[in-house]
């Protein structure tokens, strides 16, 4: 049934927008929006990289599986296996994967196109030195990133995937289980020899991190995503940023912003200060950005959908869900008071990102925002103010030794995923491909690139960041230029290092942000009221929730937001609820927490 619906898709969206899968090295329109804000100058090409250097269905678990002294060996398998199947050790792929030439076509995206060379991402560094050593032939096929929720339903009701699409769990019209149930995807767990590093990494690399575990074994028999994976455990790589400068100037100190009232004051100084800050506070229209909350004190996770469900959390063990409790009203009355004062640039609905106000970061009219940690450094010099000084901050409070709830989760996957078509036209050498990136000679190509790009290893074995990276000719800036001759962890499947933009003496600037995050969270989030990973829906669980998803989160993205500028009154809340559950709430609500009783048996038993 699915496949007839997308199909008469097909008809009403087979425009101009997305050319299918045949365009090897296609690139997208210049207007882009990107997860941190940063200048886009003019394109070049990089410079010839040297040669880089060797180098059923049942709950997730809850502990890594136990290897024993002699893990089993499949037939046929280089590498020790657990009962399972999983690899208990890390395995480098005899190189080249393969001898055929026919490309596999990989659907991805590219922030800053403007730095591509003209023959497109496929001619960069990467890609090549990548078919190089494994003799895999790809087609990159570049969705433009303003409209990727379309391009991927015109591929996708055109019956078209590519073999390999970046990113899919986010545009597929229902849940990670219909992908595969539907026929349009593959468990990578029926295919888990062909994936023995991923599936390390995520197994047995941290036995104590059982959260990624069930992250990626949605099931125990059922991987549907490749995730991007955190060298690195627990860090905080981006927060919110004020102006030092601009703090300064009105004798005010950032570690003095604790409460509610303090940031009130301080960015009402910022305003009535004689500088460009018309509007001190800028955000996107989601309001939060997803494992990065900063407005969540009052015990709520407002982050404002466009197309999925609002975030699902937990009060004193009942399902919550955000945009819909009396704690998201109390938030949106404090954004209220802060929009009538002329806190909150009037334009927050128009921006996807905070990189679609990144000109205006540039030009000293933002005083207080989100900032990606490696993006700091440049952030300084690319405004037109020389005394800019970003700087990170903590979140307003209510007391002083308040601890969150909800929030971030400590889970090392990352926003970068890919998932494998079932028309891909080889599976087993696809993901060997795209396991390489997890072995340990492919984590030193794809995290820190081709020898000599971004990043060099001098003679003690230390690498830094190249010149041309960081006083690019054209002006290009690091952090996209690692995006592209790099893994871009937002939408690659890799093993992702932030210190691959730091390797230099400005990227000490970020390490301080990262570490003042990431210590503060430690003091004041216990991750209570998370939803737990392993608490997944089953199949009869999703099809009952997509029958009100997509209504429900129409109307809250076209609703909620009313309620920051005054456009729908506060009288208005309740009708405002009401109409919500009209609509399905309480339902999707009662599944959720259906799912979360009997993960908890689960747990108990």
């Amino acid at each position: 049934m699915k496949r007839i619906m997308t199909l008469v898709l097909a008809l009403l969206l087979a425009v101009s927008l997305f050319a299918g899968c045949g365009g090897a090295g296609s690139t997208p329109p210049a207007g882009t929006q990107a997860p941190a804000a940063t200048q886009a100058p003019a394109a070049t090409q990089a410079p010839a990289a040297t040669q880089a250097p060797a180098e059923t269905k049942a709950p997730a678990p809850t502990e890594a599986p136990q290897e024993t002294e002699a893990p089993p060996e499949e037939p046929g398998l280089p590498f020790a296996v657990d009962e399972n199947g999983i690899a208990t050790e890390q395995y480098n792929w005899p190189l080249p994967l393969t001898e055929n030439d026919k490309p596999f076509t990989y659907w991805t995206c590219c922030w800053t196109p403007e730095y591509l060379p003209e023959d497109g991402f496929g001619a960069t560094e990467l890609p090549i030195e990548a078919q190089k050593r494994t003799g895999v032939n790809v087609e990159y096929v570049l969705a433009p990133t303003t409209s990727r929720n379309e391009a991927f339903s015109v591929m996708l009701a055109a019956d078209d995937l590519c073999d390999i699409c970046c990113n899919a769990s986010s545009y597929y019209p229902g849940t990670v289980v219909e992908m595969v149930e539907d026929g349009y995807f593959v468990n990578v767990y029926d295919y888990r020899e062909y994936m023995p590093n991923y599936l390390w990494h995520c197994t047995y690399e941290h036995p104590e991190d059982t959260d990624t575990r069930a992250r990626v074994y949605y099931y125990k028999d059922f991987v549907p995503i490749v995730y991007s994976l955190a060298i690195k455990f627990g860090e905080m790589i981006g927060g919110y940023t004020i102006r030092e400068d601009l703090m300064d100037q009105v004798g005010l100190k950032i570690d003095d912003l604790i409460y509610w009232e303090d940031w009130e004051n301080a960015l009402m100084a910022i305003k009535v200060a004689d500088n460009n800050i018309e509007y001190p506070l800028w955000f996107a229209r989601t309001l939060e950005l997803g494992n990065y909350w900063q407005w969540h004190s009052y015990g709520s996770m407002t982050a404002i959908p466009t197309t999925a469900l609002p975030s699902v959390y937990l009060k004193d063990g009942k399902v919550q869900l955000g945009c819909t409790t009396p704690e998201d009203l109390t938030l949106m009355q404090q954004m209220n008071k802060w929009y009538g004062m002329g806190l909150i640039t009037p334009n927050w609905t128009a921006y996807s990102t905070p990189n679609d106000y990144a000109e205006e970061m540039n030009t000293d009219q933002v005083a207080c925002t989100y900032n990606g940690a490696t993006n700091l450094p440049e952030a300084d010099g690319h405004c037109t103010n020389p005394n800019c000084r970003w700087k990170p901050m903590q979140k307003p409070m209510l007391s002083e030794d308040q601890i969150f709830h909800n929030g971030k989760s400590r889970v090392r996957t990352g926003t970068g995923n890919c998932s494998f078509s079932a028309t891909c036209y080889d599976l087993p050498t696809a993901m060997k491909w795209i396991d390489y990136r997890y072995s340990p000679e492919g984590y030193e190509l794809y995290t820190y690139g081709p020898e000599g790009i971004i990043c060099y290893t001098d003679e003690n074995g230390q690498r830094h960041n190249t010149d041309w990276a960081l006083n690019n000719p054209d002006g290009k800036a690091l952090t996209w230029l690692a995006f592209i001759y790099s893994m871009d962890a937002f939408v690659d499947p890799a093993l992702a290092d932030t210190e691959t933009k730091l390797f230099n003496p400005a990227g000490d600037k970020a390490r301080v942000a990262i570490a003042y995050w990431t210590d503060w969270l430690n003091q004041h989030y216990d991750a209570a009221g998370l939803y737990p990973v392993g608490a997944n829906l089953t199949t009869e669980q999703s099809e009952e929730i997509s029958k009100y998803r997509n209504e429900l989160a129409t109307y809250i993205a076209e609703n909620f937001s009313m309620f920051m500028d005054g456009t729908k009154p506060f009288s208005e809340w309740d009708s405002y609820v009401e109409t919500l559950r009209s609509i399905g709430l309480d339902e999707v609500t009662r599944i959720y927490q259906d799912a979360y009783e009997d993960y908890l048996k689960r747990e108990a038993a």
